[in-house]
């Protein structure tokens, strides 16, 4: 009896090895029928896609290496706040190591990613669900299913955004192919493994799967904040719900989420320290706004929903898989619905973003409903079985017909996709680059000298060439206050003096105005008569180049430090009063000259000479990085801040030469500490301490 069991045990291993071969292989197969286009091809698909912003990125990488100044955008900022490193990293390898040109190393990583990403999801579906059937139907439906928000986003505006006339794309693929989300698809295949590990962490309660976890977290954090977003919110609810059902000490869930975050906190600090996370969640304020909005009668409604929601999992929803999956997958779909539903399509700005890009989690809505619906099928399936026992070996006959019915469903959009995939923008003849070129030709980049450029010009602008540009490809990467509000009042604004203030106080040698005949996508510059007080120096293609004459163009000036003092920050960037008083102040509270030359982006070189009650303005992002010695006497420039958040320096009275370097921050340092702190401390519970931490 004991051999029989064991033959048949062997036997179900056999047969489940064998489903989860077949299933992987064919997610994998399909997956790659839909993309298998996209590589090879040196360029993007559609123009208008942000992917130009993480090839530049790549670029920068390439070009530069690992300095700790990037001077191209939003008046400069440190370069570890960038952007969340992995994907433009992994590009600049393949580039130097394997000669693979960035854009196509873009669509090499991402094309991959694409693919690889329902496998982890099959992965987390079959663990959650406990069968394959269940990671099947969430790996197969996360391939090629429609979004919901197809059906019933208000004005069909998701319906409108496809790709196919005659089939409802995946929502990831139009992403990827039409928009350029190639980072959050690349999180996509970390985050589902790191939400498998943290499961089999809470169950076995190891260090193994508690390090598998924190890697994994950390690899999706650092590929995408959206990623990091959503494994986080599996977590918490992971630990709600657990709390909610445990019979006996159910802090203890609470107390291993804690410890998983911590270590996954401490593996990713080299890059998530206290600058980086500070200036890269900015853009989520919304939802800081909306929950300070409710209070105090909506956090009374969230309290009591959440009172609720303890009851339902305890009394009603007791299985663990289903509730997990069922909240995870409301969230996600609350998060875009009350964006989408907030406000009509042309009054986007209304609209309410619980959560940073909310729209952006129309992927992770997908993810979850996949995943919430393998797990009901799993459910049922398990509770058939243990009334008709026999019915069990018909799972490998369900995984069959799984399989046929994704095929025959997506094999039609095969050709659809393969065809959209294939294109590719030559950018050898593109708008962008005529303006870049001209550019290139007519900016001293010795000098720093900076522009004014807006819309797709403007993305494109630095994966050409190296010119300092006001606006840039992500908005996370500003540490200035100002960049976005004064890239909005140069496009939207009706006052010529304010136009002119702001050119000042950028230092722009140029501003590019693009008109309703631009070749340019989004023509966002409204107003034209504000500009007409500058000498046009070029015009083509409806594209007009402005020279703003400025009266002290260098990018260092000597200004009057007691005339700081009655000076005020503006309240919006439309404050004519004050912007004008911070305009003459930079043209006129200083008369002599200063020459500033760009060694590279970490070295900077300023000779002038300066008077009693004077300073030395520098019109980059102030930052802690740093540091500043005077050459002529061999002693350090005090460095502080002025009222717009650029940099002020105070050398001695006379003739100065200034050497400005920017290094490594206190935050950085303070992160790399951390990260190796977790590291030793993870080595020392393991080895060396008696301490039962789980």
């Amino acid at each position: 009896m004991e051999k029989k069991q064991l033959t048949l045990s062997n036997y179900q291993i056999a047969i489940n090895f064998f489903l989860v071969l077949i299933s992987v292989a064919f997610l994998f197969w399909v997956n790659y029928s839909i993309i298998t286009s996209w590589f090879g091809k040196n360029g993007p698909a559609n123009l208008g896609s942000i992917e130009v912003s993480y090839v530049s990125m790549g670029r920068f990488l390439v070009d530069f290496g690992f300095k700790t100044w990037a001077p191209y955008w939003y008046l400069g900022f440190p370069f570890h706040i960038f952007y969340t490193p992995l994907l433009p990293i992994l590009e600049s390898l393949l580039h130097n190591l394997l000669g693979v040109p960035l854009w196509e190393g873009y669509r090499l990583l991402t094309g991959i990613a694409f693919i690889l990403g329902p496998i982890s999801v099959f992965f987390l579906g079959w663990k959650l669900s406990k069968k394959i059937i269940g990671g099947l139907i969430a790996g197969a439906l996360f391939s090629v299913g429609p979004t919901l928000f197809y059906f019933i986003a208000a004005g069909k505006e998701v319906a409108d955004d496809r790709i196919a006339l005659d089939f409802w794309d995946p929502r990831r693929f139009t992403n990827l192919v039409r928009w350029g989300e190639g980072p959050h698809l690349l999180s996509i295949v970390f985050m589902p493994l790191a939400a498998l590990f943290y499961l089999r962490f809470i169950e076995k309660r190891n260090y193994k799967n508690l390090i598998l976890t924190a890697i994994f977290v950390g690899l999706t954090a650092l590929t995408n904040a959206i990623g990091l977003f959503s494994v986080i919110l599996f977590i918490g609810i992971v630990t709600f719900v657990k709390l909610s059902q445990a019979k006996e000490n159910p802090i203890k869930y609470l107390k291993l989420a804690i410890i998983t975050g911590w270590v996954s906190l401490g593996f990713v600090s080299f890059w998530y320290n206290l600058k980086f996370i500070s200036n890269f969640f900015q853009e989520g304020s919304g939802g800081s706004s909306f929950l300070v909005s409710t209070f105090p009668w909506g956090w009374v409604i969230g309290a009591v929903a959440v009172i609720l929601l303890y009851f339902v999992n305890r009394k009603i929803i007791k299985n663990f898989a289903i509730a997990t999956s069922l909240w995870w997958f409301l969230v996600f779909f609350g998060v875009v619905a009350i964006y989408y539903l907030s406000a009509p399509a042309n009054e986007s700005f209304r609209r309410v973003e619980v959560l940073p890009q909310a729209l952006r989690y129309m992927v992770e809505v997908d993810l979850s409903f996949s995943l919430l619906l393998g797990v009901i099928v799993a459910w049922i399936f398990s509770l058939v079985t243990k009334k008709v026992k026999i019915l069990r070996y018909l799972e490998s006959f369900l995984v069959m017909g799984i399989i046929a019915l994704t095929y025959l469903y997506a094999k039609p959009y095969f050709v659809i996709a393969q065809e959209s995939s294939s294109s590719v923008v030559d950018l050898n003849i593109t708008r962008e680059k005529e303006v870049s070129t001209w550019l290139e030709k007519n900016i001293d980049q010795k000098k720093g000298e900076r522009i004014f450029i807006p819309g797709n010009y403007g993305f494109y602008l630095n994966f050409y060439t190296n010119i300092w540009q006001l606006r840039g490809g992500l908005f996370q990467a500003s540490s200035n206050y100002w960049p976005d509000h004064t890239h909005y009042q140069m496009a939207n604004g009706d006052d010529s003096e304010i136009a002119k203030a702001w050119l000042t106080i950028i230092n722009a040698k140029y501003a590019i105005i693009t008109t309703p005949g631009s070749g340019e996508l989004y023509k966002e510059i409204k107003n034209f008569p504000r500009f007409e007080q500058f000498k046009v120096v070029y015009q083509d293609k409806g594209d007009i180049f402005y020279e703003t004459n400025l009266v002290r163009p260098s990018m260092a000036k000597i200004v009057n430090l007691a005339s700081l003092k009655s000076l005020k920050v503006p309240e919006k960037a439309d404050d004519k009063e004050n912007l004008l008083n911070y305009a003459d102040w930079l043209e006129n509270s200083g008369k002599t000259e200063t020459t500033f030359e760009v060694k590279d982006n970490d070295n900077y070189v300023i000779r002038g000479e300066i008077g009693e009650g004077e300073g030395l303005l520098v019109q980059m992002s102030a930052d802690s990085g740093w540091r500043a010695k005077d050459k002529l006497n061999g002693k350090g420039v005090g460095i502080g801040k002025d009222l717009m958040g650029y940099l002020m320096l105070y050398p001695k009275v006379g003739k100065f030469e200034i050497e400005l370097h920017h290094g490594v921050s206190w935050e950085e340092i303070v992160g790399y500490l951390f990260t190796i702190a977790t590291i030793a401390g993870i080595i020392w519970l393991k080895f060396r301490s008696k301490l039962k931490i789980f």
